[in-house]
C-alpha cells in the first residue's frame, strides 16, 4: 500500500486543478508546492478567457474568488505604426469578457479549491524522485521525507525538476526566434474609457501590453526579441522602467502611478513539448508543453492539460486502460487540441517580432488585420472556439482583400466631405 494514489509536484494552476479533479473523484492525492501560498509566480500570462473559466467551473472554482475586484475586459485594441484594430471578446457560455487577473489571488483560489478534497502542503520542496527499479515510486523532499505513490506528476513548470529527474525527452522544439518578457503591476495609472487590453508597438521587435487588472491596477508587460531585452544582472527593475518611461504614451499612462510589484520576467521563452510520461510518472502544464505568451494562452493550456491528464489517470485507476495506453491517449488528445495554436503562435512571433512584412505587402496585411470578420475569427481562436488553422481561410482572406480597398475609399471620401 503506497502512501498516496497520486503525488502532484507543483501547486500552480495546472497542478492545483489536476489535484482537485482527482480528489473530487475519490483518489488519495498529495499536492506539494515549494512556495508558501499565496505567492506570485516568476512570470506567466495573467489573462484568462471564458474557455479557461469554463474549465474552472468544472472543479467548482469560484469566479468571485479568483477574479475578486477585477474588471471584465470586453475590448482588445492593437495599435502599431500605420494601423489600429479593435476586437470585442466573443461570447462563450454567457461570458463575453476576459480578466487580467492578479496571479497571486488566482493561484491561491485554485490552491484553496484543491485543498478541499486533497492533502495540500505548501512550503515543501521536492529534491528527487524515489524509484522501484525503473519505475518512479515517489518523491524525496528537502526535509529528507520519502513519500510513495502509484504515480508522480510533474506540474512544476518550465524548468521542471521532475522532467529532469526522469529524463523526459523534448519534441517539436523551436528556439530560432527567442523572446523575453518583463511585467509589473501599477496602481494609480491613467484610466481607460472602459476596461481594456491594449497592445501596441513603437519599434519593430518589441511590443507592449497594458491591461486593467485587480484592485484598480494595471499590468504593463514588455515582450520582444531577447537580444533587445537584456538588462544588466540585478537591474531588471531599472531596465523595465527605462523602457516604459522613454515611450511617450506609456509615460503618460503611468504619470503619478506607483509600481507595486517587482518586475518579473522570463528570458528565452521555451517552445516545446516534452514526453508526456513514463513508468510511474507524467507531466502537465508548462512542464509538459510550453509556448510563447504572445497570445495569452498559457493558463488555458495549464488547466486543459490538467483535465486531460485527470481523465487518463482515472481511466487507468478504474482499469479501463493500461498506464501506457492512458498516457498515449493523453498525449494524443493534448497535441490534437494544442498543436494548431502552437503553430500559429510561432508564426505570430516570427512576423510580429522578427520578420516584418515587405513594403509591398504592408497594405494587404493591413486590410486583412482590420477586417471585421478576421477580427471576429481571431476572437473565436483566442477563446478556443475554433482552431487557429481555421482563422485565415482562403475564402476569408479573399473577402478581406476585396473589402479592404472599399474601406479605404470610404474613409477617404468621408475625410473629403468634412473639409
Amino acid at each position: 500500500m503506497r502512501d498516496y494514489d497520486v503525488i502532484v509536484v507543483g501547486g500552480r494552476p495546472a497542478g492545483a486543478t489536476l489535484a482537485a479533479r482527482l480528489g473530487q473523484a475519490g483518489l488519495r492525492v498529495l499536492l506539494l508546492e515549494r512556495a508558501t501560498m499565496p505567492s506570485l509566480p516568476g512570470a506567466s500570462s495573467p489573462i484568462i478567457y471564458a474557455s479557461t473559466m469554463r474549465l474552472l467551473d468544472e472543479i467548482g472554482a469560484e469566479e468571485t474568488a479568483y477574479a475578486h475586484n477585477t474588471p471584465k475586459i470586453r475590448r482588445m485594441l492593437n495599435a502599431t505604426p500605420g494601423m489600429q484594430t479593435e476586437m470585442r471578446i466573443p461570447r462563450l457560455d454567457g461570458r463575453d469578457y476576459a480578466y487580467a487577473i492578479d496571479r497571486a489571488r488566482f493561484d491561491a483560489a485554485l490552491w484553496n479549491t484543491a485543498s478541499q478534497t486533497v492533502e495540500a502542503r505548501d512550503g515543501v520542496a521536492v529534491t528527487d524522485v524515489l524509484r522501484d527499479g525503473q519505475r518512479v515510486a515517489g518523491v524525496v523532499t528537502s526535509a529528507g521525507e520519502q513519500i510513495t505513490a502509484d504515480v508522480v506528476i510533474g506540474a512544476d513548470g518550465r524548468f521542471s525538476l521532475i522532467a529532469r529527474k526522469v529524463g523526459a525527452a523534448e519534441y517539436d522544439v523551436h528556439d530560432q526566434y527567442p523572446t523575453s518578457i518583463y511585467y509589473a503591476y501599477w496602481r494609480g495609472a491613467k484610466p481607460f474609457a472602459e476596461p481594456t487590453a491594449l497592445a501596441f508597438g513603437q519599434e519593430f521587435g518589441v511590443g507592449y501590453l497594458v491591461m486593467d487588472s485587480a484592485d484598480d491596477t494595471k499590468v504593463i508587460a514588455i515582450e520582444g526579441r531577447t537580444e533587445l531585452l537584456e538588462p544588466e544582472p540585478g537591474k531588471a527593475n531599472q531596465f523595465y522602467e527605462s523602457l516604459i518611461r522613454q515611450h511617450a504614451f506609456l509615460a503618460e499612462i503611468i504619470d503619478g502611478a506607483e509600481r507595486i510589484t517587482e518586475v518579473r520576467g522570463m528570458r528565452r521563452i521555451g517552445n516545446l513539448y516534452r514526453q508526456a510520461g513514463g513508468a510511474g510518472w507524467a507531466l502537465v502544464g508548462d512542464a509538459y508543453h510550453q509556448k510563447d505568451p504572445i497570445d495569452g494562452q498559457g493558463l488555458y493550456d495549464a488547466v486543459f492539460t490538467a483535465k486531460q491528464l485527470a481523465e487518463a489517470i482515472l481511466e487507468w485507476k478504474h482499469g479501463a486502460k493500461l498506464w501506457g495506453e492512458a498516457l498515449a491517449a493523453y498525449d494524443a488528445a493534448v497535441r490534437r487540441h494544442t498543436y494548431p495554436m502552437y503553430s500559429s503562435t510561432l508564426e505570430r512571433v516570427r512576423t510580429s517580432l522578427y520578420e516584418p512584412a515587405p513594403a509591398w505587402a504592408q497594405t494587404p496585411v493591413r486590410w486583412l488585420l482590420q477586417d471585421p470578420l478576421t477580427m471576429e475569427r481571431f476572437g473565436l481562436m483566442l477563446t478556443r472556439q475554433i482552431d487557429a488553422d481555421r482563422v485565415m481561410t482562403p475564402t476569408l482572406m479573399l473577402g478581406a482583400l476585396l473589402r479592404g480597398p472599399l474601406r479605404d475609399l470610404s474613409r477617404f471620401l468621408d475625410k473629403e466631405s468634412k473639409r
